[in-house]
């Protein structure tokens, strides 16, 4: 165990190795959970069904994330096997987290467009939105 706790990697194999299946799951519960309300939907548009909305934003960053938590439990797992890692895996990851991160975002923003006040909810994403791309451009030129 003391292993575990110096060796950096080791942990954040193990980490990104559990957030592989607890989110694969969770996606796919809440997949069934869409596709029930769809099969069951009223009179409402499906869209308009209380807990629609969320469960998509939600599918999605819990699939985006096990895309990323997979890959990176991969590579560390080789990494820490003392294998090198393909080349083939390193490009597919690097075009996989590309995709599951630009996911992530546009989800997160529509999680807080989704659950911030009615009133407010037009200024808070919108708000999110310019304060990352700010932290980004003043991370980047700094």
């Amino acid at each position: 165990m003391y292993d575990a706790v110096t060796n950096n990697l080791l942990i954040r194999e193990w980490l990104n190795g559990s957030l592989f299946p607890l989110c694969g799951n969770l996606a796919f519960i809440i997949l069934v959970f869409l596709l029930h309300s769809y099969r069951y939907r009223d009179q409402l548009s499906w869209w308009k069904m209380p807990g629609v909305p969320t469960g998509c934003a939600l599918f999605w960053v819990f699939s985006m994330e096990t895309v990323r938590a997979g890959w990176i439990w991969w590579i560390l797992r080789e990494h820490n096997d003392g294998h090198p890692v393909e080349d083939w895996v390193r490009e597919i990851s690097n075009y996989s987290f590309i995709f599951a991160a630009t996911m992530l975002a546009a989800m997160i923003l529509r999680c807080t467009y989704l659950w911030s006040p009615p009133r407010w909810r037009k200024f808070f994403w919108q708000y999110s939105a310019i304060s990352t791309l700010v932290f980004l451009l003043i991370s980047h030129y700094s």
